[in-house]
């Protein structure tokens, strides 16, 4: 696995493992990420205790887009030493999937977050993270050829 950030000496980080899609849309060149109108980041969000990558990753849709997935494929894992003002250091392992919407079984639960459909080239240097711009870049080597 691939760290984007070096770590900081005499950090002590917090392990944050998560699960994150790009999600496509079909028949389009665009993708699906998530604003909060201010930063830009991909659906998804940490692991919990007993979860696994897909439960989290389905829960976390669930939360963010009221949507199920469909077409799950692993893409990258990547990891990123982060600081967030409130909530300190993160040693954040990131595992990326492509995945498709499926349906729309409710309404958001995070009503401040919106996804957008974006050209990724155009938003890869937008992305919140350095892991998550990394990502971008990768997916675009990957299937933007």
């Amino acid at each position: 696995m691939k760290y984007v950030t070096n770590k900081e000496e005499g950090i002590m980080y917090t392990k944050r493992p998560g699960a994150y899609a790009i999600v496509v849309e079909k028949n389009s060149d665009k993708v699906g990420i998530v604003t909060n109108g201010k930063d830009y980041f991909y659906l998804g969000g940490g692991i919990e205790e007993g979860e696994t990558n897909l439960q989290a990753l389905a829960r976390e849709l669930i939360e963010e887009a009221g949507s199920t997935l469909k077409n799950i494929k692993e893409f990258e894992s990547v990891g990123d030493y982060i600081y967030d003002e409130e909530k300190g250091y993160f040693d954040v392992i990131a595992n990326v999937y492509i995945a498709e919407f499926d349906k729309k079984i409710t309404e958001p639960i995070e009503k401040d977050h919106f996804v957008i459909w974006v050209n990724p080239e155009e938003y890869a240097d937008r992305m919140c993270r350095p892991w998550q711009k990394y990502i971008m870049q990768e997916y675009i080597k990957e299937y933007r050829k």
